[in-house]
């Protein structure tokens, strides 16, 4: 297993207890790993990720940062590496009845449960880095904005980007 996905394992242990410490946790099996270019969540005629709740951690780029006339061992790729991991969460947006549209506490709801997940996010980078470990290869971290997303269809939810500096593969 790489590195990078050692990693993005720990921080998501670390995300998984604390959202499921704070108020309507996603169900565990819904807090997860996820693949690929960006998280979209998935709706299906028996479940809508958004609704039960969805909490994921993905590898969004691992990049070096040894430039090529940088060559003086060849045997290492790059000296170090810089793996960005992405944090998110998906909750139902507030919903009415067709002929209305949700309450002001329903969006206070809405609000406060986000900002709740925006902590649980903060909670989980202290938690897998706060005593960089250095089995972890974790040299170096910087946590970027939490960016809110939708409401997109029943979606509504944050990400929060973690730039974590490796160690050298050398």
């Amino acid at each position: 297993m790489s590195t990078a996905m050692v990693i993005a394992q720990d921080l998501l242990a670390c995300l998984e207890a604390a959202l499921l410490a704070g108020p309507n946790p996603p169900p565990a099996d819904k807090i997860m790993l996820r693949a690929g270019a960006e998280v979209t969540p998935l709706l299906g005629t028996g479940t809508d990720e958004c609704c039960t709740g969805l909490g994921w951690v993905r590898i969004a780029r691992v990049s070096g940062v040894k430039q090529l006339g940088d060559l003086d061992n060849v045997s290492c790729f790059a000296q170090e590496r810089t793996l960005i991991l992405e944090m998110g969460v998906a909750r139902c947006a507030p919903q009415a009845p067709v002929q209305s549209v949700p309450s002001e506490d329903q969006w206070t709801a809405s609000a406060l449960q986000l900002d709740s997940d925006m902590q649980a996010m903060e909670s989980a980078v202290c938690c897998a880095f706060g005593n960089i470990d250095e089995r972890l290869g974790a040299e170096e971290v910087a946590v970027g904005d939490y960016e809110p997303f939708g409401v997109d269809g029943n979606c509504i939810g944050g990400t929060m980007q973690v730039t974590v500096r490796m160690t050298s593969c050398c």
